[in-house]
């Protein structure tokens, strides 16, 4: 069944304007000054990157950059407070930036696979959190290994504790990693670096990067100088602590009013108790993490060209982002070919809706749906821009889904949930009886 909002949709184009511009703030690079922990894990590779801004990742890898920076930034505030979070450490003129820093440094590491050995798998990892902790001059520090859920492989979490043996002799390396580097940076020159980890493994620098003819990496550790034990206790924690938060019965969100059936049963006896799985609640997390990051990029890609406006139905109370002062929502479509423009009400019609929904709430005609496409190799932005007519008459519709939800009524007397294949997904299929409706 197509969106709610159909028959009130005046017109759908495709903005390459905005889309352009969006793609361009994603490969933007800031210039950096000082020496940090990340270039001295592969001092050539951090040399080229300053010196040939031009060249840039493939927007696959620039997508599991920022996977994983949201996932840092969201998993960091889930499980610890403001005060631990990113803290920025210096020491002898390099600086670095812990994702989780109370009593000890804790890295988190988004990953394909759980490794059974950190040190033999990627030991850059580990080499990263020994800086880390011989900056705080702390001799422990924990490795968190999150898997990424992907094509129904379930997500996963693994907590490591690692203690080293000889923090004065990564000071030593860390010492002469950042003189190498200053001195090639001067000289424009990287002749006397090492070569970099990436080398021969599909490196974006590997047509320029002398890497063959570079002497090896020598490592900060070893299995002589760190010692590696699973932390049973604080994965089972970290969890536990990463659930979703509950849904509040007293409370309509306004997604609720794009699902209200949905929403009927979550406010319902039983209702809270939904039967998720930490790996689901893992995925779930995930998944909010990576819109976080790409909204973080407008923001911050676009300063003072983006706000949010506070606004209200009843006892419905939301924040609509407006992208140039238009009501916009940012959505990641895991979908191997883009959506024709014509066809989003029936392939996506709870984006429609809820664009619709805040288009109504602003008092705008116009609205826009930045759609990201996770699987699409290359091109993977559309900017679609929607012009609603008859907004009052939307704004009724929401109101009467309001008023049946908040009365208690029945969940077969509200819309469906569309389209059908949301109930793979849904945990009150098949009762809810949403493909008959």
């Amino acid at each position: 069944m197509p969106a709610f909002s159909t028959p009130y949709i005046a017109g759908t184009d495709a903005n390459r304007t905005i889309k352009d511009a969006l793609a361009e703030v994603l490969t933007r690079r800031s210039a950096r000054k000082r020496i940090s922990v990340t270039d001295l894990i592969n001092p050539r590779q951090a040399f080229l990157g300053r010196t040939h801004p031009e060249i840039q990742p493939s927007p696959e890898r620039q997508q599991t950059m920022m996977a994983g920076t949201g996932f840092h930034d969201a998993f960091g505030r889930a499980v610890s407070t403001e005060e631990f979070v990113e803290q920025l450490v210096e020491f002898q003129e390099i600086v670095g930036k812990i994702d989780i820093y109370e009593d000890h440094p804790v890295e988190v590491k988004t990953t394909g696979a759980i490794p059974a050995d950190p040190i033999g798998w990627r030991p850059y990892n580990v080499e990263q959190l020994g800086m880390y902790c011989t900056m705080v001059q702390r001799p422990r520090g924990h490795l968190i290994y999150f898997r990424r859920s992907e094509w129904g492989r379930p997500s996963d979490l693994k907590a490591y504790a690692l203690e080293f043996a000889d923090l004065p002799s990564i000071a030593a390396e860390m010492g002469r990693r950042r003189d190498l580097l200053r001195r090639a940076l001067e000289a424009g020159d990287p002749a006397g670096l090492p070569r970099c980890e990436w080398f021969g493994r599909q490196c974006d620098y590997e047509a320029i990067c002398g890497c063959a003819l570079a002497p090896p990496l020598e490592r900060l550790i070893g299995y002589g100088t760190v010692r590696v034990q699973e932390a049973v206790e604080l994965t089972r924690r970290l969890v536990d602590g990463i659930g979703a938060v509950p849904f509040p019965r007293d409370r309509v969100a306004l997604n609720d009013l794009v699902f209200p059936r949905k929403a009927a049963f979550r406010r319902g006896p039983g209702g809270q108790e939904d039967g998720e799985t930490a790996q689901d609640r893992m995925a779930s997390f995930q998944r909010r993490a990576f819109d976080d990051a790409l909204k973080d990029a407008i923001w911050y890609g676009f300063p003072g060209q983006c706000r949010y406006r506070r606004v209200s139905l009843g006892s419905v109370s939301a924040s609509v982002m407006l992208f140039h002062d238009v009501p916009t929502i940012l959505r990641t479509y895991r979908r191997r070919e883009m959506v024709d423009r014509r066809r989003l009400a029936e392939e996506v019609p709870f984006y429609v809706d809820r664009l619709a929904f805040e288009c109504a709430l602003t008092d705008s005609p116009r609205g826009r749906l930045v759609v990201y496409y996770s699987e699409v190799p290359e091109d993977k932005f559309m900017v679609y821009d929607f012009w609603f007519r008859d907004l009052p008459e939307i704004r009724a519709e929401m109101q009467r889904r309001l008023d049946l939800l908040e009365s208690g009524a029945e969940p077969s007397e509200l819309p469906a949930c569309q389209p059908a294949w949301m109930m793979n997904r849904c945990q009150f299929a098949p009762g809810c009886r949403c493909v008959e409706g």
